[in-house]
């Protein structure tokens, strides 16, 4: 299927140099026929990231690769949205695995009837605690009453994502869940699909400190001052 009408992926990044080109492979290998529309915002990387996705233009003949100034995450998925023209937007993040090969047809074939369509998420890296967050974390996204979805795969219509108003700029954490909220669970889809991302984050913040983050963004859904706080998410990891 020629998919290079219909999906732009958007991917924030900020020295990413071990993540992105491994990104970009995986999502190179997905099967679709034509040039897949990929547009990276970032935000001033001092390491190798430039040079990688550089290497990936040049190694990913399928891929139509543009990088693009990005910032904090909502502000660089929202810079790369602006400069969308199919018909839907992929955000991925820049440590994103696609673990199946069909995914992003498999997408496809609910994009008319869902809203906004993720996928599960595994780790990529041995470990039981590794394993149990991503399971717990799975549970809990698929039985909340409301859509809860992350920027790992977050698949929108882009009339849609506009007439939402794109990300919140002005919220540090969960942008990505604070809008998908705004979509009613029944137009919320999660594929029997997996996006794979290893331990970093957990390793930085702790395993128990992660899923509380993530039960706290439901215990305070409605209040958007938790979202406004600084919990550490999205700094620079080294």
């Amino acid at each position: 299927m020629d998919i290079s009408n219909k999906i732009t992926v958007v991917i924030p990044s900020y020295n990413e140099e071990f993540y992105i080109y491994n990104t970009l492979w995986y999502l190179s290998r997905q099967e679709f026929s034509g040039k897949l529309k990929v547009i990276i915002a970032d935000g001033n990387s001092t390491d190798r990231t430039l040079e990688r996705i550089s290497k990936a233009s040049e190694d990913f003949k399928n891929l139509d690769i543009q990088i693009i100034e990005g910032g904090m995450v909502g502000v660089a998925r929202n810079n790369g949205a602006k400069l969308v023209t199919t018909p839907y937007i992929l955000f991925i993040d820049a440590d994103s695995i696609l673990l199946q090969k069909d995914i992003l047809i498999e997408t496809l074939k609910y994009s008319e009837d869902y809203g906004i369509i993720t996928c599960k998420q595994k780790s990529t890296v041995s470990g039981f605690k590794s394993k149990l967050t991503w399971d717990i974390f799975n549970f809990v996204r698929k039985i909340m009453p409301e859509t809860f979805c992350t920027g790992c795969y977050f698949f929108i219509h882009t009339d849609k994502f506009r007439l939402l108003g794109g990300f919140d700029e002005t919220l540090n954490n969960s942008e990505d869940f604070w809008l998908s909220r705004k979509v009613p669970k029944k137009y919320f889809k999660i594929l029997d699909r997996y996006i794979g991302q290893d331990a970093r984050r957990f390793k930085k913040m702790g395993y128990l400190n992660f899923l509380k983050i993530v039960i706290l963004n439901y215990w305070y859904r409605n209040d958007i001052r938790w979202f406004k706080k600084d919990v550490g998410y999205w700094e620079p990891y080294e």
